[in-house]
């Protein structure tokens, strides 16, 4: 990988006039005239404000003025984040929404910082999915197989690809159950799902509004790190570098055959990468999860089902065929939770939380595998038996933040990818660790 073709590369190449926004910018938005029918990746572009923001932030470096590392930097956005003056669809074509009267707050803040929003980017209906599929508006395409259209994960599927397809450096996704996570991991990138709270959700269509959270996509941990520092920076702040491991740490692995059904592949990938960090001196040792998946899975089923059918459940009353078919079986299927099961279950909940703390005293993060199978082919998958979030629900559920890292390569080009996973609020030492696995891998695998 060349410097350039991760975001904090082209931010140095910004600040150090090597190349301009507009420049940048152009590059882009050629790479999306050209690419984007084929990849599926933007709902919609907004080229006009694209470009009047990329030569207002030129004339400030002309200045002297340098906002940070996002300052020019083109951010592809998930269609359930609101764009001023731009329609929040949702990956809908049945719901109808007016353009936003103002920007979400992140994006405002993501604007302050110098960031330029290049557009709206496809993804699962309402966000109510894994897999990345989109029977209504569209799949959008897993880059890393040229031959055949493999899933590209959900429900953050355009931001995902728009970076993997080198149309963004830089996207937001949200993250319900792992749709930043389980897409960045299909797409061979990283991806943060910050502690619930953390990240403002003013202007964010939501999905499971206890959960849902907004999260960066980039390359690598300092791409991520640069997006989620200007999220959570507070006005005016100045940038914070990438944060470093100050000590050694002790990391729990969970042994993914106790959790779900998981492919031969995944699993040998995740035991070598846990044997190559453990010979490279982290702390490794077995952390016994205190609830089982399908519990996990039963419970956020009705959490993020109730929901959904409070905001969305009009929607199957006026669908003529526009719905997508997978999100039209959940929402019916979600009509059995009453409102006493939905408030029962968070009260389970804060309980499972609690338990949680208990069983990770002692440790400082764990480790996961991301996904439980590599990225199949669209025609291949039954979505309704096959459950791909397993242990990333998990994350969402027990209120704890993770960042999904790519690991080895597969002889086909596809990517495998683990979870690093940390307690509430402990998003800066995730960050930490994930960039020294990061550079661990690299070095493992050639790769820097």
């Amino acid at each position: 990988m060349q410097n350039t073709e991760t975001a904090t590369g082209l931010s140095e190449a910004i600040r150090n006039r090597q190349q301009t926004v507009v420049d940048t910018l152009e590059q882009y938005l050629t790479r999306i005239a050209a690419e984007n029918d084929r990849h599926h990746a933007y709902r919609s572009v907004f080229v006009d404000e694209a470009r009047l923001q990329a030569r207002k932030l030129d004339a400030e470096l002309a200045a002297g003025i340098w906002r940070g590392p996002l300052h020019g930097m083109p951010v592809a956005v998930k269609d359930n984040i609101d764009i001023v003056g731009q329609r929040a669809a949702a990956g809908s074509v049945v719901r109808r929404v007016e353009p936003a009267r103002e920007d979400a707050e992140a994006i405002k803040r993501l604007r302050l910082a110098g960031a330029i929003v290049l557009g709206h980017t496809h993804m699962v209906e309402f966000a109510f999915g894994g897999w990345g599929t989109n029977t209504a508006s569209g799949t959008p395409r897993n880059p890393l197989d040229a031959l055949r259209h493999r899933v590209p994960g959900g429900s953050s599927s355009g931001s995902a690809v728009a970076v993997a397809a080198s149309l963004a450096p830089l996207a937001l996704g949200t993250d319900t159950g792992g749709s930043v996570r389980i897409p960045a991991a299909m797409n061979g990138l990283t991806g943060f799902k910050p502690t619930w709270g953390l990240v403002p959700d003013t202007g964010l269509t939501t999905l499971c509004s206890r959960f849902d959270v907004i999260g960066p996509m980039g390359r690598t941990v300092a791409d991520c790190w640069a997006l989620f520092d200007a999220l959570t920076a507070k006005p005016g702040a100045a940038h914070r570098p990438l944060p470093t491991m100050e000590r050694p740490l002790r990391i729990g692995v969970v042994d993914p055959v106790a959790y779900g059904s998981y492919c031969t592949r995944v699993l040998d990938a995740f035991h070598e990468t846990c044997d190559l960090l453990s010979a490279q001196g982290l702390q490794l040792e077995p952390f016994v999860l205190p609830i089982n998946v399908d519990e996990v899975l039963a419970r956020t089923a009705c959490l993020i089902g109730h929901e959904a059918v409070t905001a969305f459940g009009d929607t199957l009353v006026n669908d003529s065929g526009n719905l997508d078919r997978g999100v039209s079986y959940r929402l019916n299927d979600a009509r059995r939770f009453t409102p006493t099961d939905y408030e029962r279950e968070w009260e389970v909940r804060a309980a499972k939380c609690k338990e949680m703390v208990a069983a990770m005293a002692g440790f400082d993060a764990l480790l996961f595998p991301t996904t439980p199978i590599l990225p199949p082919p669209v025609d291949e998958i039954i979505e309704r038996a096959m459950p791909l979030g397993d242990l990333t629900r998990v994350v969402n559920y027990l209120d704890l933040c993770a960042m999904a890292l790519p690991t080895a390569t597969t002889p086909e080009g596809l990517r495998h990818s683990i979870q690093v996973i940390g307690a509430h609020g402990d998003d800066a030492l995730v960050f930490a660790l994930s960039a020294k696995i990061e550079h661990m891998l690299a070095s493992a695998y050639g790769d820097e």
